[in-house]
């Protein structure tokens, strides 16, 4: 989430993700809930060129009620994005927090050689990635650290927590569900 301050007090709140692999999760998971908790509809608009789909609004009292909890604006590592000192107190916060970390900045993953994804949060933002490691620590998660082409990455790699993640914290977004049940991680009856 990107939020803008403007010269002549308009306030622009912009949600971005893939015009393909997130439209579903922008479109009927993250505008609802907006709608849902704030009252407020946000615009939609896919670019012409790129496969990005942002949703949009213009709205003060948002922007000043999502930095009253804690959520800075802006660039996330320039900003030293970090999960708000509130969230820490509360399990069910800490999952519903690392449950939106991954629909956002995480991915699922098939590993070569293995029969089940991988669980990976990817975030450019250390004071973000310290975070997450001690969130995933409180709620009894090992993950261990990997660097791809530069890129520090966090995961959980045991057959036997990933299975406990998706049963205790789960995903909102429809690719990492339906790569997870296609890993072969979860049985059906």
């Amino acid at each position: 989430m990107e939020t803008y301050p403007k010269k002549k007090g308009f306030y622009y709140i912009r949600i971005c993700g893939d015009s393909e692999k997130d439209k579903a999760y922008l479109l009927d998971y993250v505008k609802p809930l907006i709608k849902k908790l704030f009252g407020l509809d946000m615009g939609t608009y896919q670019h012409k060129k790129n496969k990005e789909l942002y949703l949009t609004i213009g709205s003060k009292d948002l922007l000043f009620t999502l930095k009253n909890y804690g959520l800075k604006s802006g660039n996330k590592i320039k900003n030293k994005a970090c999960i708000p000192l509130w969230v820490f107190k509360s399990k069910n916060h800490l999952k519903a927090c690392i449950r939106g970390l991954i629909d956002t900045d995480g991915s699922v993953i098939p590993i070569t050689g293995r029969n089940y994804p991988y669980i990976w949060f990817t975030c450019g933002s250390p004071t973000l990635r310290k975070d997450f490691k001690k969130a995933m620590s409180i709620l009894g998660y090992k993950t261990s650290k990997w660097n791809f082409n530069g890129t520090p990455e966090t995961y959980i790699g045991s057959k036997k927590l990933i299975q406990k993640f998706y049963k205790e914290i789960g995903f909102s977004n429809p690719k990492h569900i339906n790569r997870f049940c296609s890993g072969g991680v979860v049985r059906s009856n």
